[in-house]
C-alpha cells in the first residue's frame, strides 16, 4: 500500500479536518509543522500577522486554526505570551488528525513503534476475552472475516496491488471482529482511530517478509492468524491468549525488518 493510500484510508476516520475548505488547509498545514517540530515545545508559533500575509488567508481563518489545534492539545495561547506550542505530553496523539499529520511529517517509524507496543499490551487480553464473550452471531463474524482472509491468501490469480490491499483489508477485519466481541465501543473506537496506521504497519510486516504476489513469505503470519482463529472457536480463552501474543511478536519482529528496508 502506498503512502497516498494509507493517507487517503487516514482521511476516512472521524474527526478528519480534511475538506472543510481553507481552514481545513491551514488547520492541516500548521499541525504538520507543530508535529514535525518546526517549532519546539514552549516555543512561539509566529504571531497572526505574519500567518496571514505567509499563507494568504484572513485574521478570522488563523483564529479559527488556533482554536482547532488548541483543542488538540497542539497549541496553548497567553494574552501576554502569544501562542506556544505545547509539551508534547498534552498532545491528543489518539486524534485522527495526529495520527495523520504524524505520518505526513514523518514521524511513520515512531508511530508503529507506539502502535506495535500497544497491540502487545491490549490485543492479547482483547482476545481472552472475546473468546469468552462471543456471542454466535460475533463468531460468525469472526469466522466470516477469517473465510475472506483464507481466500486472498489462498487466490494466485489476482492482480498483485489489488491481491495487496485486499490482504491487508482482510486482515484488518479480522482484528477487528475479535474486538467487537468484548461488546466494548470503546475499544471499537480506538481500532477505527490506529487503523490507517494499522494499515501501514501490516503492508511493513509484508515488506519485511519478502512478500510477493504468490503470498510467499506470509505462510508464517498466516499459520499464527489460524492459531489464534482455531483457539478463539474452540473457545479456549487461554490459548487464544497466547496464540495472539505470538502473533503480535511475530509482526513486531517483522515489521522491525520491513523498517530497516524503508530506510535503507
Amino acid at each position: 500500500m502506498s503512502k497516498n493510500s494509507l493517507l487517503n484510508r487516514a482521511s476516512l476516520l472521524e474527526g478528519s479536518i480534511k475538506h472543510r475548505g481553507i481552514l481545513g488547509t491551514v488547520v492541516e498545514h500548521l499541525g504538520v509543522r507543530i508535529v514535525g517540530s518546526e517549532w519546539s515545545e514552549n516555543e512561539a508559533v509566529p504571531k497572526e500577522a505574519a500567518l496571514v500575509e505567509e499563507l494568504g488567508v484572513s485574521r478570522s481563518v488563523i483564529r479559527e486554526a488556533f482554536r482547532m489545534l488548541s483543542a488538540k492539545g497542539l497549541i496553548f495561547s497567553r494574552t501576554s505570551d502569544g501562542t506556544r506550542v505545547q509539551p508534547r505530553s498534552k498532545w491528543r496523539l489518539l486524534d485522527p488528525d495526529l495520527m495523520e499529520w504524524r505520518i505526513k511529517s514523518g514521524e511513520t517509524h515512531d508511530l508503529l513503534n507506539d502502535l506495535l507496543k500497544t497491540r502487545l499490551v491490549l490485543e492479547p487480553g482483547i482476545t481472552f476475552s472475546a473468546t469468552q464473550t462471543a456471542t454466535d452471531s460475533d463468531r460468525q463474524r469472526v469466522t466470516d472475516a477469517w473465510n475472506a482472509k483464507v481466500a486472498v491468501f489462498e487466490d494466485d490469480n489476482a492482480p498483485e496491488q489489488e491481491r495487496r490491499n485486499r490482504f491487508i483489508e482482510t486482515d484488518l477485519e479480522f482484528h477487528r471482529a475479535l474486538i467487537a466481541c468484548v461488546q466494548s465501543e470503546l475499544l471499537n473506537h480506538l481500532f477505527l482511530v490506529i487503523e490507517a496506521a494499522l494499515a501501514l504497519l501490516i503492508d511493513l510486516q509484508m515488506k519485511g517478509k519478502g512478500y510477493t504476489d504468490k503470498m510467499i513469505g506470509m505462510e508464517e503470519s498466516h499459520v499464527l492468524h489460524q492459531d489464534v482463529y482455531d483457539a478463539f472457536m474452540a473457545g479456549d480463552a487461554t490459548v487464544a491468549e497466547e496464540a495472539m501474543k505470538a502473533l503480535i511478536n511475530r509482526a513486531i519482529s517483522d515489521a522491525h525488518e520491513g523498517m530497516k528496508l524503508v530506510n535503507n
